[in-house]
């Protein structure tokens, strides 16, 4: 793996270096230490070690490509593959620990996200195929219209999400995978309004936008923290294994005196397809809420990822770009502290940052994905660089969870890209410019 910096910072290197003298002659007459000794340089940025650069495992029984990946909650992986097959396997062990045979190439596999004994798969041969692990047989399956490119659980676990070759998602219902309802996601005109082939499916949860703004325009009443407090409490008290008892106090919660509460979130999903769009539905009411563009994205399995925040979404492009944007809307974007600070494009529905990923011969960015907040903490904490700086990070108002991003190309480089003003905030908090230290 390698670290890279983002343009926007390659070119604060080149602002910095023709404003040298000037910064030094300031530097002379301050009182205070130059910039660089409290980090706002990139060195330290570049010395974090994210991502390990040796793997944990290598796992080559498959012959041909691999499609698509799944991580079940206990850290078992399933692999679809162009070679009819889903193998099975846990990053403690050396080898495969089952084959699961189809009789056409797979072209997406999904673990059930509360009970890893099931997972699905949809492939070129039309069928969504529910398997039981123990098993290891089918335990249901469903006739789609079309080839089916992409496959998910909702997050309840209660539908199984399938994206069909020509843009249609249907909606099964895991019990039985009976047809429950679908969505069309093409144009309503153009060239591409009869529909292109669905390359990912993602799931956000998130503030509404509505609820937000509301609480802009109000003082929050008293007790509102209390109400938070409990459910957290709450939440911390269930196991993993107690998921549909903590569905079930959600739902006592809606109908009982927290509906205000309730009512701040939204499940939504997030469908990537060949026409070089993603779009954001509602599950409430499978209304299409808003269209991301500015990638390209007409043939690759490309498909977009939203931080662990969901504040924010990243995708690859046949560009060699990713495309970074923001998942609110305008009222809520002086609230976020994000700025890449890099090249802008605008359409009629969002817009959206993009800095270059890949110089490859074919400059291709097959996959991104954000880094985990935790990731970001434990590298900061873990690094000579940083440490001690990096204690006064509970004191920075930053998204962790967007801070580095995880791209791969097509001539199958990985690198790590790092949000420098997410740095620059922490350790303004925690070096004597920001006050923590003296």
């Amino acid at each position: 793996s390698q670290q890279e910096e983002s343009p926007s910072e390659q070119s604060g290197n080149e602002d910095t270096e023709n404003t040298e003298t000037v910064n030094d002659e300031e530097n002379e007459k301050a009182s205070a230490p130059p910039l660089h000794f409290v980090g706002a340089g990139p060195e330290l940025a570049t010395n974090l070690e994210i991502l390990s650069s040796d793997p944990i495992q290598r796992f080559q029984d498959h012959t041909a490509d691999v499609i698509d990946l799944s991580w079940s909650h206990t850290n078992f992986l399933l692999s679809a593959s162009l070679d009819k097959s889903v193998r099975l396997y846990h990053f403690s062990k050396p080898g495969c620990l089952h084959l699961f045979k189809h009789a056409h190439l797979v072209a997406s596999v999904a673990f059930h996200p509360s009970d890893d004994r099931y997972f699905i798969s949809g492939g070129i041969d039309k069928k969504l195929r529910l398997w039981d692990i123990t098993d290891g047989r089918v335990k249901e399956w469903a006739q789609a219209p079309d080839a089916i490119t992409a496959a998910r659980f909702t997050p309840d676990g209660k539908y199984a999400v399938a994206g069909l070759f020509r843009g249609q998602v249907y909606f099964y219902d895991t019990n039985g995978l009976k047809y429950y309802t679908q969505i069309a996601c093409r144009n309503r005109s153009g060239k591409h309004r009869a529909g292109k082939k669905v390359t990912g499916i993602s799931f956000v949860r998130g503030e509404r936008d509505d609820w937000l703004q509301a609480q802009q325009e109000s003082v929050p009443e008293h007790g509102e923290t209390a109400v938070n407090d409990s459910r957290a409490t709450l939440t911390e008290r269930l196991s993993d294994s107690g998921r549909d008892v903590a569905r079930k106090m959600t739902s006592a919660f809606r109908h009982g005196a927290t509906r205000a509460e309730a009512l701040r979130y939204t499940e939504r999903m997030l469908v990537s397809t060949n026409d070089s769009r993603v779009r954001l539905y509602g599950l409430s009411d499978f209304c299409l809420v808003r269209k991301y563009k500015g990638h390209t994205n007409y043939s690759m399995q490309i498909r977009a990822r939203v931080s662990e925040s969901g504040n924010h979404i990243a995708c690859g492009s046949e560009s060699g770009h990713v495309f970074i944007w923001d998942t609110l809307d305008k009222n809520r974007l002086k609230k976020s502290n994000v700025s890449m600070k890099v090249h802008q494009t605008h359409d009629k529905t969002k817009s959206s940052d993009n800095f270059e990923a890949s110089k490859a011969s074919l400059p291709i960015v097959t996959d991104s994905a954000f880094f985990p907040s935790r990731s970001i903490s434990e590298a900061l904490l873990s690094s000579d660089q940083v440490f001690p700086f990096s204690l006064g990070m509970d004191r920075v108002d930053d998204d962790l969870s967007s801070a580095a991003i995880l791209t791969l190309d097509y001539d199958g480089t990985m690198r790590v890209f790092l949000r420098k003003s997410c740095i620059d905030n922490i350790l303004d908090a925690a070096t004597p410019r920001g006050g923590t230290m003296t």
